[in-house]
């Protein structure tokens, strides 16, 4: 049963005391956790520390010096908005290149959180920590390409006709799923109907209008026949949609697929101890080698082990019972960079935290009101507890990112203009809601304080986590703060914003319904031009900013701390060559992971 807390009104000087007392909450405790689902369901243009250390022959990708985010120390102080210079972590090893990897060991990775519902991707309802597990399991069709495309994975090819209605996918010959059949064609197929069948995924496949898929006389293709364009279709295969499944796993049926995943992925389950452990071996039989030939994966096992504190988290890696870690806070980065080597993600294609406003409820079905909200909103301040004193985020979009802007029209913190709007509309009561987590609710009390500055009586509900994303699915919220749209391909925000996904079980939880942004998605579908689609999410951030159907606070910017004995944590050896995104939502492959031993 909910929580019911009730926020009385203060004097503003209640106010500060709050934000000291959360202040040293965050020092302590790192802030929390954000509530999340993923599809990529789930929540700074951060610049990620400027010299983040790892393997030599890997460097992990450092932030963009000249974007607008700016992070303080962990001691909460913001240094007048100046970015702290980060210490990169103190490194005895030889360079790596020197160094021939290793095989054998074991490797004990701590993970945010537990994926619940099992491994079978069509439909489990995976956050990043879920997509780790799943990308040792499962190799992609496609991988994410630091400019914007996808790259070909499992797939030796993709093409299109000159409308986008008919696409060609062309896997690489003699690879095997883990019980030793083929991933042909047939599997292909079997393994695209299955996604369509799927809660969430089955979303994604029938937007995309597929009017039949055909296998081709190679053995090797499928010809995916769509009634509408669909320009980057292969931008779709790079998470959910790509984790390929063998034909006898789905065979097994829901339940029993998410307990026995098959894929063609370096590593197999082994064990699966729910909210303690999920045990990987080695695949004998992986397809990949590394850049010199060598068979892949190194490692004989990995533990991954579900830690949802970040402080019970940071203590495991700090003690040693923990080899390598995720984790997506501001409030340790000298702790981190100083005492590990640090995978920090760039910049570009960041979630976004923010505040979720169910558009469809009063007061928040209001504009006006959702603008008047958002003056109430002491961002600024909200960010320095949560995220080391970063820039307020001025849309989904983080900085390196097409469609972000300095300036997208977002109201800027004027509490005076703010409270008389709400005077004037009559509004006294509204409520928010969080999880169970003492963090959050600490950062919705925060919250909750500055909009009773305003004048509103503001209530607190608190839920489970599962709870909360259903509550989001079925529109029974009002508003809480939430962490998705990493946007590395608007046509995939499309079940998230558009307003065809607003109605009952909706996965536009906000259930928006902006004819600008609905105009932009459709138009995007059509076009491969990266001038033309930065326009459109460029026109999306403006009608975001313009209407306020979010309130946005800042950009998570993820990063995969390890020991020293831990080398090629971010190393992925592309068949043909080219360049991927090293940490994208915090997942990372582990393929050409090794252990110096």
């Amino acid at each position: 049963m909910a929580d019911v807390w009730r926020v009385s009104k203060p004097a503003r000087w209640r106010w500060l005391a709050l934000f000291c007392a959360l202040a040293l909450v965050a020092s302590a405790c790192g802030g929390g956790d954000d509530d999340e689902a993923d599809g990529g369901v789930a929540a700074e243009a951060t610049t990620a520390p400027a010299a983040p250390s790892g393997d030599d022959d890997e460097p992990a990708p450092s932030g963009d010096d000249g974007g607008d985010s700016q992070l303080a120390t962990g001691d909460g102080d913001d240094r007048d908005g100046e970015a702290p210079e980060a210490a990169a972590a103190p490194s005895t090893e030889a360079p790596a290149a020197e160094m021939a990897p290793q095989y054998g060991g074991t490797l004990v990775f701590g993970l945010e959180a537990e994926t619940t519902n099992g491994l079978n991707p069509v439909n489990a309802q995976a956050a990043v920590s879920g997509h780790i597990l799943f990308r040792s399991l499962y190799d992609t069709l496609t991988i994410e390409g630091v400019d914007g495309e996808a790259l070909p994975y499992l797939l030796e090819s993709f093409s299109s006709n000159d409308d986008f209605t008919v696409w060609v996918f062309t896997l690489r010959p003699d690879i095997v799923f883990h019980d030793g059949t083929p991933a042909d064609a047939a599997a292909l197929k079997r393994h695209l109907e299955e996604q369509s069948k799927g809660t969430l995924t089955g979303i994604f496949m029938g937007d995309l209008e597929i009017e039949s898929i055909d296998e081709l006389d190679d053995g090797l293709s499928v010809q995916i026949n769509l009634a509408t364009p669909r320009a980057t279709l292969p931008n779709l295969f790079t998470t959910h949609l790509g984790y390929f499944g063998a034909p006898s796993m789905y065979d097994l049926g829901q339940e029993g697929a998410a307990r026995n995943p098959i894929g063609t992925g370096p590593f197999m389950l082994e064990e699966w101890i729910p909210n303690e452990v999920t045990r990987m071996v080695r695949n004998p039989n992986y397809w990949r080698t590394d850049a010199e030939g060598r068979q892949l994966p190194y490692l004989d096992t990995i533990e991954f082990r579900p830690i949802p504190d970040n402080d019970g988290r940071f203590a495991a890696l700090r003690s040693g019972d923990l080899d390598a870690s995720s984790d997506n806070t501001g409030l340790r980065i000298d702790d981190y960079n100083e005492g590990f080597k640090t995978f920090w993600q760039d910049d570009s294609y960041s979630e976004t935290t923010y505040l979720l406003l169910n558009n469809s409820r009063p007061p928040y079905d209001n504009a006006e009101f959702r603008r008047a909200l958002a003056q109430c909103t002491d961002r600024q301040t909200f960010n320095t507890v949560r995220w080391d004193a970063q820039t307020p985020a001025t849309g989904p979009f983080s900085p390196g990112t097409p469609g972000y802007l300095e300036d997208s029209g977002f109201p800027a913190y004027d509490p005076d203009a703010g409270s008389a709007t709400i005077a004037r509309l009559g509004v006294s009561n509204v409520e928010i809601g969080t999880t169970n987590d003492s963090a959050n609710l600490l950062n919705v009390e925060l919250i909750a304080a500055m909009w009773d500055d305003c004048g509103l009586d503001v209530s607190i509900t608190q839920v489970d986590q599962a709870e909360l994303i259903t509550n989001a699915v079925f529109g029974l919220f009002t508003a809480f703060l939430w962490r998705q749209h990493p946007s590395y391909d608007i046509v995939a925000e499309r079940i998230w914003w558009h307003s065809k996904f607003g109605l009952g079980i909706a996965l536009n939880f906000g259930r928006i319904n902006n004819p600008r942004i609905d105009a932009a998605l459709d138009a995007a579908r059509d076009t491969d031009d990266p001038d033309r689609r930065r326009e459109l999410a460029e026109e999306i951030n403006r009608a975001f900013g313009e209407e306020a159907n979010y309130i946005w606070f800042y950009h998570s910017n993820w990063l995969v701390a390890a020991h020293d004995h831990v080398h090629g944590i971010d190393a992925l050896t592309l068949p043909e060559g080219g360049e991927h995104i090293k940490v994208m939502e915090g997942r990372v492959f582990l393929a050409e992971t090794w252990i110096e031993q």
